[in-house]
C-alpha cells in the first residue's frame, strides 16, 4: 500500500502546491490525517501569508515568481528541500505551540533515530516577531543542527477542527523520515490524495496565480 502510495505523489510548482494543501484542508473528513511529501517542479519560492509581496520579490532569484502561502512564516526557498505539509484534526483545546512542537518532536526523534544530530531551539533571549527570511534565524521549537542552524521551520492554519502545517526540512534525508516522525506523535498518516481533493486543488490554483492573492499586501 505504501509503495502504491508513494507512486502517486504529484509533481507540482508552487502555486499547484499552495492549491493542493488548501484542498485537502477543506475537503477532507474532520478526523484526516494526511500527510504530503512534496515533488517540487523547478526551484520555488513561498512567503507566509502576512508577510508584504515586495519583500518575497526582492529575496527571489530573477525568473522565480513568490507565491504566497495559506499559514504564516517567512520567505522560504525551496532548491532542494524536502518540503511537507499534513491536514490534522485540532482539537480547540490545543494551542498552535502545542501543536508546532509535537510535529518538531517527532521529526526530530526520526532524525536523531537515524544518526543526523539535531535539537529544538528553545531561545534563551526571546526575538520580537518573525523574520522575514524563516531561516535566517530558529524560532521556538525550530530544528537546529549541532552549530544550531535551522534546519526545520513551518507554519500552521486552523480551519474549523483541522489543521494544517507545512514544513521545509533542509536536510537531506529519504521521505520516511517524515513519516517515521509523523507517526511518531500522531499515528500512521495517509498518503492518499483522493481525486475530489485533486479537484478541488485544480480550482484553487487560479486564486494562488493571482495578483490578487499573491501581491494583497
Amino acid at each position: 500500500m505504501l509503495g502504491s502510495e508513494l507512486s502517486r505523489r504529484l509533481v507540482l510548482d508552487a502555486a499547484g502546491h499552495m492549491a493542493l494543501d488548501e484542498a485537502v484542508l477543506l475537503e477532507s473528513p474532520p478526523d484526516a490525517l494526511v500527510l504530503r511529501v512534496y515533488e517540487w517542479k523547478g526551484e520555488a519560492c513561498t512567503f507566509g501569508f502576512s508577510q508584504p509581496y515586495a519583500a518575497a520579490k526582492a529575496a527571489c532569484r530573477p525568473g522565480i515568481e513568490p507565491v504566497r502561502r495559506a499559514t504564516g512564516g517567512g520567505i522560504v526557498f525551496h532548491d532542494g528541500d524536502v518540503t511537507f505539509s499534513l491536514v490534522f484534526p485540532w482539537d480547540r483545546t490545543c494551542a498552535p505551540e502545542t501543536i508546532y512542537k509535537n510535529i518538531h518532536r517527532g521529526i526530530h526523534q526520526a532524525l536523531k533515530a537515524r544518526g543526523t544530530a539535531n535539537g529544538m531551539w528553545s531561545p534563551k533571549i526571546k526575538t520580537g516577531g518573525i523574520s522575514t527570511a524563516c531561516f535566517s534565524r530558529a524560532e521556538k521549537a525550530d530544528l537546529v543542527d549541532a552549530d544550531d542552524k535551522k534546519i526545520l521551520g513551518g507554519a500552521l492554519r486552523k480551519k474549523g477542527v483541522k489543521g494544517l502545517y507545512q514544513g521545509s526540512l533542509r536536510v537531506s534525508v529519504p521521505q520516511d523520515v517524515v513519516i517515521d516522525g509523523i507517526s511518531r506523535e500522531f499515528g500512521r498518516p495517509s498518503l492518499e490524495i483522493l481525486p475530489e481533493w485533486l479537484a478541488a486543488g485544480a480550482r484553487l490554483e487560479a486564486r494562488y496565480r493571482s495578483a490578487e492573492w499573491n501581491e494583497r499586501r
